[in-house]
């Protein structure tokens, strides 16, 4: 029988990894930032550390995993064994990250045979480690954490988007809306219970992680269409699909599709754009 590979190591590099981000974050200038196009959801920004990160993500993997693919944002698919996949976005929430803005980090998951099996997702300003293993649960920085047991939207619960939703949609929920940039934070604030629902768009290596992370936590989390069998080792970051992801806190709690209104005539769905 083959033995699991040790993941022990994934966490204290994430952290180094979010280190040298830090110093990035605290000294960015405009000149350090380049537009990039995106065929899905218009233009978006990239750094150097975005690019960097994922440099370092890729020899992390060759050193410890040296059969295992990868499929980062910034540099694409590295193919080697097609049953175990490393998905990455080196930095969820660039925008932030340029603006001087706390809510960005790195988001790291192992795909295994099609399911995803392992996640994190590293808040670096905020010292915030989220991991989930398939059937192991979700934790925050080595503690346990549960989706909200909210059962109705009120005044005193909050939901989460993206900036670019009122373009398409009004959200009538009855309770707080934040839109904080980073469709991992939305995942993972859905996981420790601060937000009751979520609705983003978005690629895989965006909320691989997210997603396990959120389930695990005890959220239904709602993909369109989904995810997986996505074949990974087939997959063009040119033309990768996007997916609508519903997040609710429980089974009781209804979906946020519910309460939105489109405003125009629909086109691809309400994108992200910058978060």
């Amino acid at each position: 029988m083959k033995r699991s590979p040790d993941l022990s190591t994934v966490e204290p590099f994430l952290r180094d990894l979010g280190q040298y981000q830090l110093e990035g974050y605290r000294r960015i200038e405009e000149a350090d930032i380049q537009v990039k196009e995106s065929a899905s959801f218009g233009q978006a920004v990239v750094t150097e550390h975005d690019v960097e990160s994922e440099r370092r993500v890729s020899r992390f993997i060759e050193e410890n995993f040296p059969d295992d693919s990868l499929l980062g944002e910034e540099h694409g698919n590295v193919k080697r064994n097609p049953e175990r996949y490393w998905v990455l976005d080196p930095i969820d929430g660039t925008s932030n990250f340029t603006q001087g803005i706390a809510y960005w980090g790195p988001t790291l998951a192992l795909v295994e045979r099609g399911r995803v099996a392992a996640g994190w997702i590293y808040l670096p300003v905020i010292d915030e480690m989220f991991h989930a293993g398939e059937g192991e649960g979700a934790y925050m920085n080595g503690v346990r954490i549960r989706s909200s047991r909210a059962t109705q939207y009120t005044e005193f619960t909050t939901v989460a988007t993206t900036s670019l939703l009122h373009k398409r949609a009004r959200l009538t929920v009855p309770a707080k809306h934040r839109i904080l940039g980073s469709l991992v934070i939305n995942l993972a604030y859905l996981a420790s219970g601060t937000f009751a629902a979520v609705y983003c768009r978005a690629h895989i290596w965006d909320v691989a992680a997210g997603i396990l992370i959120a389930r695990e936590a005890g959220a239904v989390v709602e993909c369109r269409p989904d995810p997986f069998p996505l074949d990974l080792a087939e997959l063009d970051l040119r033309t990768a699909p996007s997916f609508t992801i519903y997040g609710r806190a429980n089974e009781t709690l209804p979906s946020l599709e519910g309460y939105l209104l489109q405003i125009e005539e629909p086109g691809p769905g309400p994108g992200p754009g910058p978060r």
